[in-house]
């Protein structure tokens, strides 16, 4: 054949397809270089610097040598200098390195390299004062951010370091942490910069020390990622001393930026035990193994571990039903749930609290907790209802579980027999919910058959479920209702807010509130009865037993997001009300008092005594209960005698535990809550705490047991 006689119609075939057919074998191709090059080692470039600052501060020169053997030891092949790299050397680099004081001046011919080695893809990470340089407007475009002279400030000391995406490749699975360094702010940022972590800003109002200290009043970005084109780029703020490099959790999340900014897996270069380390770093949450051991606990008692993360998150009350079973309320939702707006209407005498919420499944739930080895520990969850938001407590009733969830409370039931709610009955509704930790709560059955429970100043005009009947507005103190939905009212009225009921076996009920300098208060007689008696305005319903108590707890904390608000030296958040009639404790523990306060680590005790027709209270000793030594996320919130006689501790396990902060920061609109970067969604830790001469009790499982059992 003469192919010089062919045109393009000698051909039998469009030629299109065959276009089609190259552009596939051009991307195949592509992919299978791209998958060489992720296979094949990680090439990194360090561009340090010359020494600068003090003493084992600014030192670039040595981070380049102790780098180098760290990636090296980890298969990457390392090159690096205190220069620029050269066209060669930065063809032959998957990631650049800066870390060198004004790390972020390129110019000329370095900088027509530097942006050729992005646009082909390589990968950059600046550390610290990398992000320096003569060109701030030109360095944020390219890294997601920089340092502007004569703007951006630098903090040194304990700074928090808090995570606001833990879903990224690079914080995946990262918890909060302090770290003595030095954090920038006020820095000049892309707003496409995808920020990882935050520190706290210095106190705009200054301090009396003259010294400038984190404050709860801002915060300012500490590590980011900004994609671009076809590039990466990691950026961390921490780094001015040169130990901190050395430190496992610090120098696992470079790691992880590095690996990320190449394109690769990002635990590629972390052992398990590094990426383990991620959850539980020095200076952040402490493992649940080794919490009690942080904790003085009376000397007479012993605390043991019951449940913790991942089998559980965020527990905020717990139950037992007839079986013996363990029964948690988690709430991850806490303290915003899925709300974005709120707004007020009438509704004829009454008014309703309307809200939007983000269009997602809600997360808390009902669940139940086994220990399938008998070790003590919880191992096995199964989970009774889901799809809950912003719930505080629940009791048991005929099939299933009635639950507190502001503004409504609802009947779950399990109609089957299966272990699974699959009715959900509104029994009331409207009750306060403005703000979310000072609505109703602590659920309680009383010998009345009446279910009792505490309420904050989150009040509401409580309708029935129909919206028919309107019950009254209830508010701060102690309420009560029936179980089918017919009556609701206030039991005791007292302005504070309120966390913590219980019902003594004579039918006596306690409640404790700490906003009012009063801790624990006994019901006397209920407002309805008081009123109907005509006994006098200005007589209470209630007894306070007992008022402006001191407290003692081990921690002296100075960072101002965590040292006590509101009643210093006292109770500013005292939760859960426990009166000790267990029978396994020796005889002088019965009618104990206990509560927690988590803004001070503790636990709190004092003997209730019979004091004519109601009760008084003391303290045995000035120290408490129990307190933390120095794991300041030790949170308990809330107390319950078991099944087995001893104290069952609820730990909310957060670094942040304020929920309103009166020294003012921005708080949400929806819930109140003063906004925070440090607010964590998934810790939790169930402790148990028992005489060390209890009695152990027989275990009865009262859903089997006859009538005379």
């Amino acid at each position: 054949m003469n192919l010089g006689t062919l045109s393009p119609n000698s051909f039998p075939i469009n030629p299109m397809p065959s276009l089609r057919i190259l552009s596939t074998l051009l991307l195949a191709l592509f992919s299978a270089v791209t998958a060489l090059a992720a296979d094949s080692p990680l090439r990194v470039f360090i561009r340090a610097g010359v020494k600068t600052h003090g003493p084992g501060e600014h030192d670039h020169p040595q981070f380049l040598k102790d780098y180098t053997k760290v990636l090296a030891d980890r298969g990457v092949t390392v090159d690096g200098s205190e220069t620029f790299p050269s066209a060669d050397q930065l063809a032959k680099t998957d990631v650049l390195i800066l870390y060198a004081q004004d790390g972020a001046t390129i110019k000329g011919a370095e900088r027509e390299l530097f942006t050729a080695f992005l646009k082909r893809g390589g990968g950059l990470v600046a550390i610290h004062d990398a992000v320096c340089g003569d060109d701030p407007d030109w360095f944020k475009s390219v890294a997601g951010g920089a340092w502007r002279h004569g703007k951006a400030k630098w903090l040194m000391g304990e700074n928090s370091i808090s995570f606001q995406d833990n879903t990224h490749p690079i914080t995946e699975g990262a918890s909060n942490f302090q770290l003595n360094d030095e954090i920038y702010y006020e820095l000049d940022m892309n707003p496409d910069a995808k920020i990882l972590a935050s520190a706290w800003l210095p106190d705009p109002k200054g301090s009396k020390d003259g010294r400038p200290r984190p404050h709860v009043y801002g915060s300012t970005p500490e590590f980011w990622t900004y994609e671009k084109d076809n590039y990466r780029a990691f950026v961390s703020i921490p780094g001015h001393y040169l130990k901190n490099f050395s430190v496992t959790h610090f120098r696992s999340l470079l790691l992880r930026g590095i690996s990320w900014a190449g394109k690769r897996d990002a635990n590629l270069l972390l052992t398990k035990d590094e990426i383990a380390n991620l959850r539980y770093p020095e200076g952040g949450p402490t493992e649940p193994s080794k919490a009690a051991a942080k904790v003085d606990v009376h000397p007479d008692f012993e605390m043991k571990l019951v449940a913790s993360e991942p089998l559980v998150s965020k527990v905020m009350s717990l139950d037992w039903d007839p079986a013996g079973r363990l029964w948690v309320v988690e709430t991850p939702e806490y303290p915003q749930g899925r709300r974005t707006s709120i707004k007020e209407v009438q509704e004829g005498d009454f008014k309703r609290i309307v809200i939007q919420r983000v269009d997602r499944p809600a997360r808390d739930r009902i669940s139940i907790l086994t220990d399938t080895d008998g070790d003590g520990v919880m191992d096995k969850k199964a989970v009774f209802a889901d799809g809950l938001e912003l719930a505080t407590s629940f009791v048991f009733y005929r099939d299933g579980v009635i639950v507190s969830q502001a503004p409504q409370i609802l009947w779950l039931r399990d109609t089957d027999g299966d272990g699974k709610a699959d009715t959900r009955t509104v029994l009331y509704d409207n009750l306060g919910s403005s703000d979310t930790h000072a609505v109703i709560n602590n659920l309680h059955w009383g010998t009345d058959g009446w279910i009792y429970a505490t309420n904050g100043y989150s009040a509401g005009d409580v309708l029935s479920a129909d919206n028919k009947t309107f019950f009254g507005r209830m508010g701060n103190g102690l309420l009560r209702f029936k179980p089918d939905g017919s009556a609701f009212e206030q039991v005791n009225s007292k302005g504070g807010n309120a966390w913590g009921v219980d019902v003594a076996s004579n039918g006596e009920i306690f409640w404790t509130q700490p906003t009012s300098n009063d801790l624990l208060m006994h019901n006397v007689l209920s407002e309805k009865a008081l009123s109907a008696a005509r006994i006098g305005e200005k007589l209470n319903s209630f007894k306070v037993m007992i008022n402006n108590r001191g407290s003692n707890p081990l921690i002296k904390q100075d960072m101002l997001p965590y040292v006590q608000i509101d009643l210093v030296g006292k109770f500013t958040a005292a939760a859960g009300c426990a009166i000790y009639e267990g029978g396994a404790w020796p005889a002088e523990w019965n009618g104990s008092f206990f509560t927690t306060e988590p803004t001070i680590n503790i636990i709190h005790h004092e003997k209730v005594t019979a004091d004519g027709v109601t009760y008084a209270a003391a303290k045995t000793r000035d120290a408490e209960f129990a307190a933390s030594r120095d794991d300041y996320w030790f949170r308990p919130i809330d107390v319950r005698v078991g099944p087995d006689g001893a104290l069952f501790v609820v730990d909310f396990y957060n670094q942040a535990v304020i929920h309103n902060d009166t020294r003012g920061p921005v708080h949400s609109k929806t819930s109140n809550e003063a906004i925070r970067i440090d607010r964590d969604h998934y810790f939790s830790r169930i402790w148990r705490i028992q005489h060390k001469q209890a009695v152990q009790l027989p275990k009865v499982n009262l859903e089997k047991a006859s009538v005379a059992e």
